[in-house]
């Protein structure tokens, strides 16, 4: 079996990323790690005949390769649409609020200024709208706070948050209600139908502190992940959740994440691949 990971080089030497290889290779796969640094690929020439592609990178040049084996027919892991579909926090977060899924409520703006009226009503959190990693998370919680984020995002000294520039010098704005909840971020993480959730604190900082500690057994969590997965499509999946006097909300979904303080993840993932293309 052969397949291209579509993976830009891990950050940490921890990463699932090598587990997931090992395990991969260990059980007969050949794999090919495609990414910006594989150097000059020819185009006609570009064989899109692998068994499967693990598509995994966030960067432009995989998001056109996962684009083109798609078109081609190829088993992609997750799939190409439903992947493009949860890094557009636009687009995710309005299925998740159409679907019911509890979530907070959530604004786009063309500008910052456009935003000021949300801010008098309600504490936000302001966020690229196709970032990842939490990069670029602004809280405002009162007008003052949004007067001095919109004052940098003026300034343009990076903290601009949720202002993405559009191409045609339009700034979009993505904004989320900040909800009341427990002082814990959750973090659920699926593979296929098996979900792992963690309890961390926010914000993580040290490596014990991303693995955080295991929920358990709680269905109406578990419950919860499996309709996210089912509305996007996915199969190796992150939750991001808080817990709300009300119950969770869905804060974001991600696509392939770094399931950190799963169990075994690495054999997991790979066993659940290696099943799949089967």
């Amino acid at each position: 079996m052969r397949i291209c990971f579509l993976s830009e080089p891990p950050r940490s030497a921890r990463s699932v990323t090598y587990d997931v290889i090992a395990c991969l290779e260990s059980g007969g796969a050949n794999v090919d790690i495609v990414n910006g640094r594989s150097g000059l690929i020819d185009l006609g020439r570009l064989r899109l005949d692998y068994d499967a592609y693990l598509f995994k990178s966030h960067a432009p040049l995989a998001e056109s390769i996962a684009a083109a084996a798609h078109y081609q027919g190829g088993t992609i892991l997750n799939g190409y649409l439903p992947t493009m579909k949860v890094r557009d926090k636009i687009l995710s977060g309005a299925m998740l609020l159409q679907a019911g899924i509890p979530a907070p409520r959530t604004f786009v703006a063309g500008s910052v200024e456009a935003l000021r009226s949300v801010a008098r009503q309600m504490p936000i959190v302001v966020k690229p709208y196709r970032g990842h990693r939490g990069a670029g998370i602004e809280i405002c919680r009162d007008e003052a706070e949004f007067d001095a984020f919109a004052a940098r995002a003026a300034a343009g000294d990076g903290g601009q948050g949720g202002a993405d520039d559009d191409g045609e010098g339009t700034r979009i704005v993505f904004a989320q209600q900040y909800v009341e909840c427990e002082p814990f971020d959750y973090k659920a993480y699926a593979i296929g139908g098996y979900v792992h959730a963690i309890r961390r604190v926010f914000p993580a900082a040290t490596q014990e502190e991303k693995e955080g500690t295991p929920v358990g057994d709680d269905p109406e969590l578990a419950g919860l992940v499996r309709r996210c997965g089912k509305l996007f499509g996915l199969e190796l999946y992150g939750v991001d959740l808080v817990k709300t006097p009300k119950g969770y909300s869905v804060i974001e979904v991600n696509c392939f994440p770094g399931y950190k303080g799963v169990p075994d993840a690495g054999r997991r993932i790979a066993g659940f691949i290696l099943e799949r293309c089967r």
